[in-house]
């Protein structure tokens, strides 16, 4: 047995393509062998994003994530770490999220043991020096006013800060400016301290590998690093959010040639027994350039080069909307058609053919995706993380395949009226009087 292993190895049904094991520590170990492929991806998965964080310390967890990558004990100089992932043919990256923060590489299969030594060493021992805090927050500012100048991503910040509000998923995953530079030194220690634990960390590797194998090299590291048991105390409850009034309009003024938009309302939590339907609805909507706001607003409209539906899930709540990039003169129309388009399968059944046609889009995308190594580690990581457990694929379609004409139906007349839209506008616009009047239109 490994040391540092709980007894036994969970594996709930026989037929599952992962399988599970728990280190006594608590560290959650989930794998996928893919024989035929030649790499092998491996994610950590933290269980804290930016919606953790109070608004003083609004982007700390990303902040972390940056600087876990200045140095750790193994690789104690900026590039090192990165140097020993791309010396031998694989990437190595991090992310931060609403409610996860993951640190992933991707190697070729037989360097599966530097990709697992690389991404413990960002987690669970970084130097977290002052001197690299000091010298990263100008980086961070950078990137932030990136996708603030970028209006096709802001567009949706500025909607999740209408719709959301103080609450945590209304703010800038990143933060601000003025809270990163702000950020502490002592703070950050502390963050990575409460949150860095084996109990709050998902271990998920697809690819060429073998689960025994990867138990042994995770037995090997919570020996020797991390900052050692979970914890007795727990995390506080997330506090779900309240959505602004249905109806309500942010504008944005910016000097530009291009406007975009966001028309959007609440979803459903990422267990929601309706998921599946809103997923199919914004397939039928604007997923695709079959769909139905792709072809009648760009193919015979020429209203936007760009619209497509978006959506989120959370532990509590969730978004759907539609997006576009439009010519400022012809936001009047564009809001119409969009608007209309939302009445439209509100109050006529989907086609069962273009259900079907919904359906295998979404099927295929998913099939197509897993045969990655990268996207089977993220899929088995973030459904350990967030989820009651872990779906298949075949679930997943199962799911799918479940959903009927009178379900959507159902969905789209809880969820996307058009009456219980939010908009948020960022273009060359002075007065929300005129958007006001298209909304209410």
């Amino acid at each position: 047995m490994v040391s540092g292993v709980a007894a036994g190895r969970v594996r709930a049904r026989r037929h599952l393509p992962y399988e599970r094991s728990v280190l006594a520590n608590g560290l959650r170990v989930v794998t996928q062998p893919m024989p035929t492929t030649r790499s092998v991806a491996v994610g950590l998965f933290v269980g804290v994003g930016s919606r953790r964080e109070d608004q003083a310390h609004a982007g700390l967890s990303h902040l972390l994530e940056h600087l876990v990558f200045k140095g750790t004990r193994r690789y104690p100089e900026p590039g090192g770490l990165s140097e020993a992932v791309e010396g031998c043919g694989g990437s190595v990256n991090a992310a931060t999220d609403r409610e996860l923060t993951i640190y992933s590489a991707r190697v070729p299969a037989e360097a599966s043991s530097r990709a697992m030594e690389v991404v413990a060493d960002l987690v669970l021992s970084p130097l977290l020096r002052k001197r690299d805090l000091v010298s990263e927050k100008p980086v961070i500012v950078d990137e932030i006013r990136m996708y603030v100048d970028s209006p096709g991503d802001h567009v949706f910040s500025i909607f999740d800060e209408l719709l959301f509000g103080a609450h945590p998923l209304g703010r800038e995953i990143a933060g601000s400016p003025r809270s990163v530079r702000r950020a502490r030194h002592d703070v950050v220690v502390e963050h990575w301290e409460r949150w860095y634990r084996p109990s709050n960390l998902v271990l998920g590797v697809a690819g060429r590998i073998r689960h025994d194998d990867v138990l042994k090299a995770a037995g090997r590291w919570f020996e020797a690093d991390g900052p050692g048991p979970a914890p007795t105390h727990l995390p506080p409850a997330l506090e779900a959010p309240t959505p602004a009034p249905a109806g309500s309009i942010r504008v944005a003024f910016r000097r530009l040639s291009q406007g975009n938009l966001c028309i959007g309302m609440p979803g459903v939590a990422r267990d929601h027994a309706d998921r599946w339907a809103l997923d199919l609805l914004g397939a039928v909507l604007g997923d695709g350039m079959s769909s139905r706001l792709f072809v009648e607003l760009r193919e015979r409209r020429s209203l936007s080069y760009d619209v497509s539906t978006f959506g989120a899930t959370y532990a509590d709540c969730g978004t759907f909307g539609v997006h576009a990039g439009f010519d400022p003169e012809q936001a009047p129309a564009l809001i119409s058609a969009i608007l209309e388009q939302l009445e439209r399968v509100v109050q006529e059944p989907v086609s069962a053919a273009e259900l079907e046609r919904a359906r295998a889009y979404t099927r295929g995308r998913l099939e197509l995706r897993m045969e990655e190594t990268g996207a089977v580690a993220s899929w088995l990581g973030t459904g350990e993380s967030l989820l009651p457990r872990i779906l298949t694929v075949d679930e997943v379609i199962e799911r799918l395949e479940a959903v009927t004409v009178d379900d959507l139906l159902r969905v789209a007349r809880r969820y996307i009226r058009p009456d219980l839209a939010r908009l948020a506008v960022l273009g060359p616009f002075r007065s929300r009087l005129r958007f006001e009047r298209m909304l209410q239109a």
